[in-house]
């Protein structure tokens, strides 16, 4: 059974390790440049805060694409698991044998799962590795970074994984390769531009809420803390409206606050990465776990 699981299965295993490699061949040559560059450059803040910031920019073709690598997994290795087999006809013969049907895609559902979460996990730890290069300084934000959050941690396997599931319950319901991979597709980006546009993580805790000075900037929360927003308060803590008063530039040395005004933002701080990493894995495996159960159910009773 593992000799054929390898033997359908291995041009996208053999593609998805050749682009791990090159991106982790990528992210390397850059945190090597990174740190050549912080250590000609440490006794002087501004101009490594520039150099670091000029390399920041030159790779961020690089992480437009990876937030979309889930999708490829649906596509690649979820969508054709049980499409292709009931498209070409194979499944009449693959479970007619010795083997179980159910024993069949726990098998390959096992093994392939097993795969797309190691393969996502070391997508997470080459990022992470790289992030690691702008320690100490306002560049590595893995937390308040929506999409650097989603490449750290745990969360690329769990969306790989996820993205993966969702194509397998696509093949089993459709049993057509394409529209399994159209409705794949689909449904990973929706999930994802869901997650960032209602701020689905903002809501994994209640924030902390602070209250600072009118002329205070992000430099008065600890680095890498995800804001979610900042209000202006009056001197009886009545929210103020937009338009209500005008604020000055802070780096205007005639600045003079209105009395009592003062802004209130609320955060998450960057010590609940690892909850919000857990929080959302654990929501998407639950997520995989219904999307494995439709796909067992609709394949199961397709045995004669």
């Amino acid at each position: 059974m593992m000799w054929l699981i390898w033997r359908q299965h291995r041009g996208q295993a053999l593609i998805t390790a050749v682009l791990l490699v090159a991106v982790g061949v990528a992210l390397l040559v850059l945190g090597l440049g990174n740190a050549d560059v912080a250590a000609r450059l440490a006794s002087n803040q501004d101009a490594l805060d520039r150099a670091l910031q000029e390399r920041l920019d030159r790779t961020v073709n690089l992480f437009i694409l990876l937030p979309f690598a889930p999708a490829a997994i649906g596509l690649s290795w979820g969508a054709p698991l049980l499409g292709r087999e009931f498209e070409r006809g194979t499944h009449q013969l693959a479970w007619t044998q010795s083997v179980p049907v159910r024993r069949w895609l726990a098998m390959k559902l096992g093994v392939l799962a097993t795969a797309v979460v190691l393969a996502g996990l070391a997508l997470g730890a080459m990022v992470n590795a790289w992030l690691s290069t702008f320690d100490g300084t306002r560049y590595g934000a893995r937390f308040s970074n929506q999409v650097m959050f989603m490449l750290t941690g745990v969360a690329p396997a769990a969306w790989w994984l996820f993205a993966f599931m969702v194509g397998v319950a696509a093949g089993a319901l459709f049993r057509r390769t394409r529209p399994a991979m159209a409705a794949t597709l689909a449904i990973v980006l929706v999930t994802l531009t869901l997650m960032s546009t209602f701020h689905v993580r903002h809501r994994y805790a209640s924030p902390e809420r602070i209250e600072l000075a009118l002329t205070s900037g992000q430099d008065a929360l600890e680095n890498d803390s995800l804001v979610l927003r900042r209000d202006l308060i009056d001197a009886s803590g009545r929210r103020l409206w937009e338009g209500e008063i005008a604020l000055c530039n802070s780096s205007d040395p005639a600045c003079t606050p209105p009395p009592g005004v003062r802004q209130v933002v609320y955060y998450h701080p960057p010590s609940r990465y690892w909850r919000f990493q857990w929080t959302e894995t654990a929501l998407l495996l639950i997520a995989t776990l219904a999307l494995a159960a439709v796909a067992i159910t609709r394949t199961a009773p397709s045995r004669r």
